[in-house]
């Protein structure tokens, strides 16, 4: 099992250690400004991990690290175990996808959270290259919650496949400013004042219509594949693009 991961307790404990050398609990204590009972399970995880070790002396029993060249080639082995737990897991889901084709062709998936957000929006441009997403935006709360991904991650994907965007959007400055950058994002934007504070975003592609909520604490989603509901929001897309 790989245990790379590290949480910020457990480095200050390591931190310690390597600042103060061999040394009991209290000391650890002491540096780290963790109560014993809050010690004990860290260090059986570092034990566990193999990055302390422990001797009892003179009926006391001490701690030490291995050593900065050691800690190195630790993380180097749980790289390549993490390696091959992807190549094993890759293996595995594609596996699971030959039940996916025998699903029924109506779904309903819901997302929660920030990650599950995220991978809504990976299921737009996935499998997606050259084609087109109709979408509904409300672009100052989209990007007050998630600017930070449409920019680092979503849109440098979308780009890299090809994938172009019809958008209608609320009229605002945000939006005005981000006309001015249509062509390098590969959209086509048309302002309606209907649509003005929405809070959410609309996609439809495929034969799918994805719903995001943009709630500061929880942003939320739903993902709903069905022909004849994305038709019709496609329908309906088309007659509010040919009004304005």
């Amino acid at each position: 099992m790989n245990q790379l991961f590290l949480n910020e307790k457990e480095k200050k404990v390591l931190a310690s250690l390597y600042k103060i050398g061999k040394c009991g609990v209290a000391e650890i204590a002491k540096e780290t400004l963790i109560n014993r009972t809050t010690l004990y399970p860290i260090l059986d995880r570092l034990l566990l991990k193999g990055l302390v070790s422990k001797i009892n002396f003179d009926e006391k029993t001490i701690y030490q690290t291995i050593s900065s060249r050691e800690f190195i080639s630790w993380v180097k082995r749980q790289e390549k175990d993490a390696q091959t737990q992807v190549t094993e897991l890759t293996n595995w889901i594609e596996k699971q996808n030959k039940n996916e084709a025998s699903a029924l062709a109506s779904e309903i998936k819901y997302y929660e959270g920030l990650e599950g957000v995220k991978n809504l929006y990976e299921d737009s441009w996935r499998n997606n290259d050259g084609k087109l997403i109709y979408c509904i935006t409300d672009y100052k709360s989209a990007y007050e919650k998630m600017g930070k991904f449409f920019h680092e991650e979503y849109f440098p994907e979308r780009i890299k496949r090809g994938i172009k965007i019809k958008n209608i959007l609320p009229e605002s400055k945000i939006g005005r400013q981000e006309k001015t950058t249509a062509k390098q994002l590969l959209r086509e934007m048309k302002f309606i004042k209907l649509l003005e504070d929405l809070d959410i975003e609309i996609n439809i592609y495929d034969s799918k219509l994805s719903i995001v909520a943009f709630d500061e604490k929880n942003p939320s989603g739903i993902l709903i594949k069905n022909d004849k509901i994305a038709k019709a929001m496609k329908n309906i897309f088309e007659y509010l693009w040919k009004m304005q």
